[in-house]
C-alpha cells in the first residue's frame, strides 16, 4: 500500500478528472496544505505508527464489505482514563477518514481534555445501512479503553458527515449534547421539523464557507432558520470567501471555533 499522503494525492488527481467542481487550482492549493499537515504528522511517532483507514473506501468502491468497525481514538496524555471525560465524535466526509482529521482535532483535545473518536465508514456515505450503527459501536468500544462522560458527548460532521449528524438519536444509543456541522451536507430526506423534534432543542453550531459551491451558504442558512423556527438553538458562522475545503484552508480558526464551542459547556463531571 502507498503511504496515505500519496493515496490522497492520487485522489486529488482523480477528482480533477471526474469531478467538474474540483479545479486544478484547488488541487494545487489542497496538495500544499495536505503536505504541510502530513509533514507535521511525520514528526509524531505515535501518529506515524497509526495505520490508514483508506482501504475501506476501496472495498466500498468495489462493492465489498467495508463496515469493519474501524475508528480512530485519541486520548490526551493528561486524561485520567478511569474518570469519565467529555468526548467529541467526528464523522468524516466523502473520500474517507483521513488521518489528518484526527491530527488536527488532537490539538484541540489536548487543550480541553476531550477524547476524540472518529469512526470510519468507507467513502463517507453515512446514510447507507449501518451508518448510525458505526457511530454507536465506536462509542461503545472506545468506552472500554477510557471512560466517557455520557452527559457530555458532542457530535461533529464534515461535509457528507453532516448526513450522519442528521441521523443522530434516530435509534437507541447515546445522547449527544450538541451537534457541529462543518461545511456539512444535510440529509435531504430528513426535514428540519423532524430533526428538531428528535433532538429536543439541542444546541447546534454550523460553520461553512460563504463561497462553497458544493454546499451553498443559502442551502445551509435556510435549513438553519427552519431549525430555529422549530425551537433549536443554532449558531451560524460564515467564513467569507471560503470554499468547501474550509477545514484545511482555515484549520487553526476552525479548530479554535470548535474548541470555544465545546469549552462553553459546563463539565458534568468535575470542575467546569
Amino acid at each position: 500500500m502507498l503511504p496515505e499522503i500519496d493515496q490522497i494525492h492520487l485522489g486529488y488527481v482523480a477528482a480533477v478528472a471526474f469531478d467538474p467542481l474540483f479545479t486544478r487550482r484547488q488541487r494545487k492549493e489542497l496538495s500544499a496544505m495536505t503536505d504541510a499537515i502530513y509533514t507535521e504528522i511525520g514528526d509524531d511517532s505515535d501518529f506515524v505508527a497509526v495505520g490508514s483507514a483508506l482501504p475501506s473506501i476501496y472495498r466500498e468502491a468495489s462493492f465489498e464489505e467495508f463496515r469493519d468497525g474501524h475508528y480512530f481514538h485519541y486520548i490526551p496524555a493528561g486524561v485520567d482514563r478511569a474518570r469519565p471525560a467529555p468526548t467529541l465524535v467526528f464523522l468524516h466526509g466523502s473520500g474517507g477518514n483521513f488521518k489528518a482529521y484526527i491530527w488536527l482535532l488532537s490539538k484541540m483535545a489536548d487543550k480541553l481534555g476531550f477524547i476524540v473518536i472518529a469512526p470510519s465508514f468507507g467513502l463517507g456515505n453515512w446514510e447507507k445501512k449501518g451508518g448510525y450503527k458505526a457511530i454507536t459501536n465506536a462509542l461503545a468500544d472506545a468506552g472500554k479503553h477510557a471512560a466517557i462522560d455520557p452527559e457530555n458527548i458532542h457530535l461533529m460532521g464534515l461535509s457528507n458527515g453532516g448526513k450522519g449528524l442528521c441521523l443522530a438519536e434516530s435509534a437507541p444509543g447515546p445522547k449527544f449534547r450538541s451537534l457541529i456541522f462543518l461545511s456539512a451536507v444535510l440529509h435531504d430526506r430528513i426535514a428540519p421539523a423532524e430533526l428538531a423534534s428528535r433532538l429536543q432543542q439541542r444546541r447546534m453550531l454550523i460553520l461553512s464557507g460563504g463561497s462553497d459551491d458544493r454546499v451553498p451558504w443559502d442551502y445551509v442558512s435556510i435549513y438553519a432558520e427552519k431549525l430555529k423556527a422549530e425551537g433549536m438553538e443554532v449558531t451560524l458562522h460564515r467564513f467569507e470567501g471560503e470554499d468547501h475545503f474550509l477545514f484545511f484552508r482555515r484549520r487553526s480558526e476552525v479548530v479554535a471555533k470548535v474548541a470555544d464551542w465545546l469549552d462553553s459547556f459546563p463539565r458534568t463531571n468535575g470542575p467546569p
